[in-house]
């Protein structure tokens, strides 16, 4: 069983590699609708419903290549979410909000967040297959 480590992923807006990106989540899901009648035996039954994704990554604040520079609100892009080096989502998406975060009394290390969501059919990772 091959096991992979988050060490190599990355994300990229259409061919450019976003700087500093820390962290992302793809989150896949079916709008499945529920219903019952007088054939259900009093129990609900499911029919597949359509697909969706949402996701979101986060970033460190880098000057000489801002993620905020590259993103905005409302921007219509394709991400590719890494997995390792060669494994990744391919994602049309639409960019629904961008934070960035300063904490003062730490001084942590500047940094913020992308939220998006699907626009689209999305490609899965073959994973070598």
């Amino acid at each position: 069983m091959a096991t992979f480590s988050g060490k190599d992923g990355k994300v990229l807006s259409g061919a450019g590699l976003l700087a500093d990106i820390t962290h992302w989540r793809l989150k896949t899901i079916a709008k499945n609708v529920a219903y019952a009648s007088s054939a259900t035996g009093g129990h609900k039954k499911r029919l597949p419903g359509v697909k969706d994704a949402q996701g979101s990554f986060t970033f460190r604040l880098n000057a000489a290549d801002a993620v905020t520079g590259q993103l905005d609100v409302g921007d219509v892009v394709t991400l590719k979410l890494y997995v390792d080096a060669t494994n990744l989502f391919s994602v049309p998406a639409i960019i629904d909000a961008v934070e960035v975060e300063t904490d003062i009394s730490s001084g942590k290390v500047v940094g913020g967040a992308v939220e998006f969501s699907a626009d689209g059919a999305w490609t899965d990772p073959s994973f070598g297959s």
